[in-house]
């Protein structure tokens, strides 16, 4: 099995092979790899399963064959995503940004 098929497998949701393959390219993995325990357990591949979770909770309600993307299961995938950024001491994305930022010390 690749690194490719095992994030899908991971991930467990239709995604496009795109979706896919950026973000194992973001996170510097090779789509072809031989996938391993190893791997299963790398930084690397947790954070672009963290970022699969990410896409899905973010994105447009999907429905396909038998399976149906929910807001428990949008909120129960920011949760995932989170906990593996926090782990890997990474800045969390999906905590909400202010929209305006207080810049007048810059003066």
């Amino acid at each position: 099995m690749t690194v490719f098929e095992a994030l899908k497998v991971v991930v467990n949701y239709p995604l496009s092979e795109s979706a896919v393959r950026v973000a194992l390219i973001r996170r510097g993995l090779d789509e072809s790899d031989e996938f391993s325990q190893v791997k299963a357990l790398s930084k690397e591949f947790e954070l672009a399963s963290a970022d699969l979770y990410l896409h899905l909770a973010t994105s447009a309600n999907i429905q396909e064959g038998d399976y149906n993307l929910s807001v428990t299961d949008k909120s129960n995938f920011l949760k995932m995503a989170s906990a593996i950024y926090v782990k890997w001491d990474e800045p969390d994305l999906t905590e909400s940004k202010p929209a305006v930022r207080d810049l007048s010390n810059r003066w």
